[in-house]
C-alpha cells in the first residue's frame, strides 16, 4: 500500500535525471514510520542519474520498480522540473521537514505539479501511494490503451534494470517496449 515515488526527466541525447524526495537521516539513524509524522527528519531531494537511483532499488535492494511514461506536454514537464529545482534551491536557504502524511515523496510532487494540472488530483491514493499508479491511470496521466493490470505488469522494470546494470544506455534499456512509448522514443 505504500511505495516510493521518483520522477525522471528526459533531456536531449537520451539523458535522464531522476529526483527522489527523501528523509535525511543522520549517521546511524533508521527510518521510523511513526517518527515520520513528527518533524524528526529533514527533507532532502536526491538528484541523480537514473542508473544510481533506479538501480539502487532494483539491483541492490530488490524492491519492485514500475516505470510509467506520463502523458503531458514538454512545457508542463519543463515547468515541473523547474519547480523541483526551485524547491531544491529553497532548501539551502530554509530547511524543511519531511512528514509521512503531508510532505513526502508523493505529496511533494502533487504540490509541485498542482499549478500545471488541468484539474484537481486530490485523492486518498496520494496518501496511500501504493495506489498512485491507479490514480494516474484513472486521470489519464499514463497510457490507457491497455487494461490497468496489464499496464502495471508491463511497466515492471526489475528484470530490465538487472540486465542493463552498468550499461551506459541503462535508461534506454529500462524503457525499451514500455507502454506509452513509441518505437524509437524513450
Amino acid at each position: 500500500m505504500i511505495a516510493h515515488t521518483i520522477m525522471s526527466f528526459g533531456f536531449a541525447g537520451d539523458q535522464y535525471v531522476a529526483i527522489s524526495i527523501e528523509t535525511r537521516k543522520e549517521k546511524g539513524e533508521d527510518y521510523s514510520a511513526v517518527k515520520g509524522f513528527f518533524k524528526q527528519y529533514e527533507l532532502i531531494y536526491v538528484v541523480a542519474d537514473e542508473r544510481d537511483l533506479v538501480r539502487l532499488r532494483t539491483n541492490y535492494r530488490g524492491e519492485d520498480v514500475y516505470l510509467y511514461r506520463l502523458q503531458g506536454s514538454p512545457e508542463v514537464a519543463r515547468n515541473l522540473f523547474l519547480a523541483y529545482l526551485r524547491d531544491v534551491n529553497q532548501l539551502t536557504e530554509q530547511p524543511a521537514w519531511y512528514n509521512a502524511l503531508t510532505e513526502n515523496c508523493t505529496t511533494a510532487i502533487w504540490r509541485l505539479a498542482r499549478p500545471s494540472a488541468a484539474r484537481s488530483w486530490w485523492s486518498w491514493k496520494l496518501l496511500v501511494n501504493g495506489y498512485l499508479d491507479e490514480l494516474m491511470y484513472e486521470n489519464g496521466a499514463v497510457d490507457r490503451s491497455l487494461p490497468f493490470m496489464e499496464l502495471k505488469a508491463r511497466s515492471h522494470i526489475n528484470e530490465r534494470a538487472n540486465a542493463a546494470d552498468r550499461a551506459p544506455d541503462f535508461s534506454q534499456q529500462i524503457r525499451a517496449g514500455l507502454p506509452g512509448t513509441k518505437v524509437g522514443e524513450s
